[in-house]
């Protein structure tokens, strides 16, 4: 328990940590909202969606997220993903979002990858957005 008329955390932690974060944002990309609707040719019996809205583009963090065994339907999986850090200031992510990834310092094999948003979580602090992501599967949307 703090002290009376004391706080645990500074009421700027948050102003001075942001800096911090983004000054390590080695990754750009753009943040990306598909058309989930799509439009049906009763003829051709194929659905038809619009290419996806751009939400933000900027700077990100993005760290594979080492695989942790668990059991899932009585089997052991290792469930692993990416964490996606972004700007705090940045938009909320709608689960379904994709991450489109740009440059990466870090491992430059992943300009291109597109990671789809699974994991949207809050805090009461925000310096940073962390966002958990899987590499998105393709579709067969377009063709």
């Amino acid at each position: 328990m703090p002290l009376p008329n004391t706080r645990v955390i500074h009421p700027r932690f948050e102003q001075h940590h942001r800096p911090v974060t983004e000054s390590a944002m080695t990754t750009t990309g753009r943040l990306l909202r598909p058309d989930e609707t799509g439009t049906r040719d009763p003829v051709s019996g194929r659905t038809t969606f619009a290419e996806p809205a751009l939400v933000w583009e900027g700077s990100a963090r993005l760290r594979a997220n080492t695989g942790t065994p668990t059991v899932q339907a009585d089997r052991i999986v290792t469930v692993g993903g990416y964490l996606l850090v972004l700007p705090a200031d940045t938009p909320v992510p709608h689960v379904r979002d994709v991450w489109e990834v740009g440059d990466c310092d870090g491992d430059p094999s992943l300009a291109g990858a597109r990671l789809r948003v699974v994991d949207v979580p809050r805090s009461g602090l925000s310096w940073q957005r962390n966002i958990g992501c899987d590499i998105e599967e393709p579709t067969n949307r377009r063709g």
